[in-house]
């Protein structure tokens, strides 16, 4: 389903692959979307590993029934990613394919990452195609997540990952705050760190706000909460279940967190 410090040093790593704890064969994570303490919704993150060398990534959120009634979301999007052998970064972005409905804004777009150094972007409502030279190690923000659950994530120092992002071509600053103890569907102490990822465009529910993430403080660092200002109060999304057993086979619905809702 991401305070204003001053300059803190920078550090950023050559990351092992083989030790970041997030690269399960399968794994499948359901959060609730709250918005001024109401039910509003659901996201869904999934990643599964084709072959050895290549992942995919995929993100659904949903408004739930009320909600629909005045702000209906569905939100898609999938992403590929593949292993680098040497770099900065241990993964390189592929392909990220966008769709957004949320009231009646609409975007579908689909950037492709194949030449190093140059991201393609289409988009697929106004029939435009655009190239953008951006650092050889840029990605996508599915695949900057998760190449920040492998960061060693310790309290007082930032990081930096070189993202594509809606036109715009950055580098995401993660900020790690503090070790905190929640209450989560894990367990009532349950130990995490929380990170202020320094996001310069827009999110699900259009974020307007500075947004915050908690990690599990342990290999896995698996979201488990997630808060953020919207126009109108704040969203807090939180995790509900945890899914480590791929299904015989991995389905494909319109949307993961309500199959058969049309995208309209």
């Amino acid at each position: 389903m991401i305070p204003r410090l001053l300059l803190l040093p920078f550090l950023l790593l050559a990351l092992s692959v083989q030790a970041a704890g997030w690269m399960q064969p399968y794994e499948e994570l359901r959060f609730q979307i709250r918005w001024l303490f109401i039910p509003a919704g659901t996201a869904v993150i999934r990643q599964y590993w084709p072959t050895p060398e290549r992942v995919r990534f995929r993100m659904d959120s949903c408004s739930n029934a009320t909600l629909d009634l005045i702000y209906p979301v569905r939100d898609r999007i999938l992403a590929v990613a593949g292993r680098k052998p040497s770099g900065r970064l241990p993964l390189r972005s592929v392909h990220y394919a966008y769709s957004q409905r949320e009231g009646d804004d609409r975007a579908e777009i689909v950037l492709d990452f194949r030449q190093p150094g140059v991201v393609v972007m289409e988009d697929r409502l106004a029939g435009t195609t655009e190239s953008f030279q951006v650092d050889p190690d840029t990605v996508d923000m599915v695949t900057a997540f998760h190449l920040t659950r492998g960061l060693p994530l310790e309290p007082g120092a930032t990081y930096r990952i070189p993202v594509f992002d809606k036109g715009k071509a950055y580098e995401l600053e993660i900020e790690v705050l503090r070790r905190q103890i929640l209450r989560t569907v894990l367990g009532s102490r349950t130990p995490t760190i929380k990170i202020h990822p320094r996001l310069l465009t827009e999110g699900v529910f259009k974020r307007t706000g500075e947004l915050y993430l908690w990690l599990t403080d342990d290999e896995r660092r698996l979201p488990v909460r997630m808060e953020s200002k919207v126009r109108v109060g704040k969203i807090i999304t939180t995790l509900k279940t945890v899914v480590d057993q791929a299904p015989e086979r991995i389905p494909e619905p319109p949307y993961l967190c309500h199959p058969g809702i049309p995208a309209q």
